[in-house]
């Protein structure tokens, strides 16, 4: 037996929480699917949250979310008696009233009771665990309380922040002992605040940020980097914590220290390293930012040639609206890609106005693609693109005659 659960979800826990490892975590997965098939309930409960998306665990971990697959687990775990699996199955909102039939406990609180042992005891996960029944109050359903047992809304209030603030000393023990994971909620507990019962203080924020850089934690390396840049335009603080969290694994960092090169404040600007650096990360497949700005810098040849191709393949990854203009450019033209008018126009239409947008549907409008040819309106969109080279010239292909009809020349 384990120190706190069985040894192969002992051991699994490492490798899933307490490090940044792929690898490892996909080796822990696998421990954990032979465990669950002999009746570790525990194990059920750790292979649920591999199955439930990046919020339960570290962004670039090697699972896809499966829903399905995640509420089996929970109900195979709650029925072989797992508490760990009761407080998940609570926290994510998948507690049904069958999983609540089958769990072998009297009530929430006895599984409760058990992770607060376990977390009292050293275990950094139930620390965790324990810090997020309070930070969510779900205290509140396992100590089966009531505002209408309270004299007035404010001694209610009063016992609901107080719950959240039991949330902060279990979140620091998790977080400085090795579970980077655990100071997301210790973040946001300072810097988002909790509704109107706790206000936000950015300055213990900031400190949450330093704390989690300097144990190392990438996904804290990069998001002090992110504040330190994009925030509070410290971009020569911000570039060695970002490099470190690239090199740690948290790929994101690379277009933080791609942005700093690009606007060559504190740096050379270098647009190339600047290109190499997001597609460092644009590569993953999960990085829209990076997506973007190697798709815009492809589009117009900054850093590197031209490439509508290599322009295409970014900017259709990024899964934002963002650069919609250019992309819709590319389709409706068949720059780089096979030509789709329909694709085209409704990228162009449900963009902000840009000069790619103008003249894009400018050249849709004066050409007729897709739509009833109307050159008239093709050229008020071509002269509201203004000093863009390509619609200039497209300009000189209209003219208007003498009883004021635009036509081609």
């Amino acid at each position: 037996m384990g120190k706190y659960f069985s040894d192969v979800v002992d051991k699994a826990i490492e490798g899933l929480y307490y490090c940044y490892d792929s690898g490892r975590a996909k080796e822990a997965a696998d421990e954990l699917f032979l465990a669950a098939k002999e009746g570790d309930g525990d194990a059920c409960y750790f292979l649920s949250r591999c199955f439930s998306g990046v919020c339960y665990s570290w962004e670039y971990h090697p699972f896809e979310e499966n829903e399905a697959a995640a509420y089996a687990m929970l109900h195979q775990g709650i029925s072989l008696g797992s508490a760990a699996a009761v407080l998940g199955a609570l926290r994510m909102d998948m507690l049904t009233p069958e999983l609540r039939e089958i769990m072998p406990f009297e009530s929430i609180k006895e599984a409760w009771n058990v992770i607060y042992e376990k977390a009292e005891n050293g275990c950094l996960f139930c620390q965790y665990m324990i810090g997020n029944t309070y930070y969510f109050l779900d205290v509140i359903e396992i100590e089966d309380r009531k505002e209408s047992e309270f004299e007035s809304r404010a001694a209610w209030d009063d016992w609901r922040r107080e719950q959240m603030e039991k949330s902060i000393p279990w979140f620091e023990k998790a977080f400085s002992g090795g579970m980077g994971l655990a100071g997301r909620n210790y973040r946001n507990y300072y810097g988002e605040g909790r509704g109107s019962l706790i206000p936000p203080v950015y300055e213990k924020k900031m400190e949450v940020l330093r704390q989690g850089a300097k144990l190392g934690y990438p996904d804290w390396m990069y998001a002090l980097a992110f504040e330190l840049y994009y925030k509070l335009d410290k971009a020569e603080e911000a570039l060695p914590w970002a490099i470190r969290a690239a090199q740690a694994g948290h790929l994101f960092g690379w277009h933080i220290v791609g942005d700093i090169y690009w606007d060559g404040k504190v740096v050379e600007r270098n647009m190339a390293y600047a290109l190499e650096c997001f597609e460092k990360t644009a590569g993953y497949g999960n990085d829209p930012y990076a997506c973007r700005r190697a798709g815009d810098m492809y589009f117009r040849g900054l850093g590197t040639d031209r490439d509508y191709a290599r322009a295409v393949q970014y900017l259709a990854k990024k899964d934002e609206p963002y650069d919609d203009d250019k992309l819709g450019l590319c389709y409706l033209l068949g720059y780089g890609c096979e030509q789709d008018v329909v694709r085209g126009r409704m990228l162009l239409e449900r963009s902000g106005e840009t000069v790619y947008r103008n003249y894009g549907l400018g050249m849709m409008y004066a050409e007729g693609l897709g739509v009833g040819e109307n050159i008239e309106k093709g050229v008020e969109y071509l002269k509201a693109a203004g000093d863009y080279g390509p619609a200039k010239e497209a300009l000189k292909n209209y003219k208007k005659s003498l009883f004021g009809v635009w036509r081609r020349r």
